[in-house]
């Protein structure tokens, strides 16, 4: 039997940025799921005046229990990795694993701000005013998060890039709830990602006591621009038979 993903995107992003991904895991018999946040993607027209990241928890856990899913491993990319460990805090009876793929692990109290160092290419591209809204240029992140991309990927993200909401950098995470439940993690750094560098992510996946490590090949949007290598490590992250929670 094959497994059930359910991938969650980051900022700026929607579901149609696991596209790729996606269509390789099904290959191999997978059940993959790739739910929008509200306010991003094709949901870009609700109102976000009033989200929080309890509302994309329960986009996210809303997938799990409508589809009525179990043994999910569960993927977060970038700011989807804030998002992750709350849903399996939510429901963690449906949760096999869960993986932070170029993604946040903010501690408790943490927020996004707080937890991410501007990189010299996110400085240039993103403007953060007083109350955490994110004022992006839609030329430069590109040069953030798809460097490596081809210009048809340049253009696709240029053209679906949507804003953060502004709680989405400013509210505080929390782990160690998370934690206390012992499931199976891995951290997935992508080599080259200029948008959460390299000591960042490795200081991100020291906070997962055990996780699994891996890195792919490519920039922030590697599910974009190295969708074989992604696979291919999701892949590689599936608990194995037998593996139980630590708690």
């Amino acid at each position: 039997m094959g497994a059930t993903f359910v991938l969650v995107h980051g900022g700026g992003h929607g579901g149609w940025c696991w596209q790729r991904v996606a269509k390789l895991l099904r290959t191999h018999g997978h059940d993959v799921y790739t739910p929008t946040l509200t306010g991003f993607g094709e949901r870009s027209h609700l109102d976000t005046a009033s989200v929080t990241f309890e509302t994309f928890v329960l986009d996210v856990a809303n997938v799990l229990e409508f589809e009525d899913l179990h043994d999910v491993v569960l993927v977060g990319h970038s700011m989807g990795g804030v998002i992750i460990p709350r849903v399996a805090e939510h429901a963690p009876d449906r949760i096999a694993a869960v993986v932070w793929l170029a993604a946040v692990v903010t501690a408790d109290g943490e927020s996004l701000l707080d937890a991410v160092p501007q990189s010299p290419w996110i400085a240039k591209a993103v403007t953060i005013g007083p109350d955490g809204t994110a004022h992006t240029d839609p030329d430069l992140i590109l040069e953030a998060n798809i460097h490596d991309g081809t210009p048809e990927d340049k253009a696709m993200l240029r053209a679906r890039h949507t804003p953060y909401p502004p709680h989405a950098l400013t509210e505080p995470g929390r782990l160690s709830a998370f934690l206390a439940l012992g499931l199976p993690t891995a951290f997935i750094t992508a080599a080259d990602d200029r948008t959460i560098e390299a000591p960042i992510t490795a200081a991100f996946a020291g906070r997962l006591p055990g996780a699994a490590r891996m890195t792919v090949p490519g920039g922030h949007d590697c599910m974009i621009t190295q969708p074989e290598a992604v696979a291919r490590a999701l892949l590689t992250a599936l608990p194995q038979k037998g593996e139980h929670r630590a708690g």
